[in-house]
């Protein structure tokens, strides 16, 4: 009973913080303003729940993609909110990606810390969640946080999470992903 309460309060403290997000625009929805701070040799951080799905499609997407420019990243990772570490990407996510160039058989996961953080200039996000536990954990982070989807605006500012076994959703939400990693890299090159 306890865990149903709990899991209910923070859904709704996830749908205040959608709320807040959507009527404030803020630093995190305003990709231009994030980017324009960077150094020459930007961190980037991609962060997700679990750091098996779309983290780390982002993170190899991106090290392809920035291969492509002038710009020379100090760091490129990706990590996830969740405690175990060491868990691979499912079998849909890795297929996926595949139809993308990117390779997630050898991927293993890591929690993201202070010490990842600290490292990043750029820190991006996949969702609410993503910015709710982010905020709760490192709220100091906030300041370098955009999410990715800003990157590539369409109808939200989310990129949902496709874990499950349904390779439909996986193409779906990767599509999105490196749509917004697209438009994150000509950003970069622009500047």
């Amino acid at each position: 009973m306890l865990d149903h309460l709990h899991h209910g309060r923070r859904r709704v403290a996830v749908e205040m913080d959608r709320l807040r997000l959507r009527a404030s625009n803020g630093r995190v929805l305003d990709a231009e303003t994030a980017v324009r701070s960077l150094p020459s040799d930007p961190g980037v951080v991609f962060l997700c729940l679990g750091n098996i799905c779309r983290s780390p499609l982002a993170e190899r997407y991106f090290r392809t993609r920035i291969e492509e420019t002038d710009c020379d990243p100090s760091l490129v990772t990706s990590a996830g909110f969740v405690d175990a570490e060491g868990r691979e990407s499912p079998d849909p996510a890795v297929s996926a990606a595949r139809e993308h160039g990117v390779d997630l058989a050898d991927h293993r996961s890591q929690r993201v810390s202070d010490r990842l953080l600290d490292a990043g200039d750029l820190v991006l996000l996949m969702d609410a969640w993503n910015y709710r536990d982010l905020k709760r954990e490192f709220p100091a982070a906030l300041e370098k946080t955009c999410f990715l989807k800003a990157f590539d605006p369409g109808t939200d500012f989310e990129i949902a999470d496709p874990y499950g076994d349904d390779p439909e959703e996986f193409r779906a939400v990767y599509d999105e992903v490196t749509d917004a990693v697209d438009e994150l890299v000509d950003a970069l090159a622009k500047r």
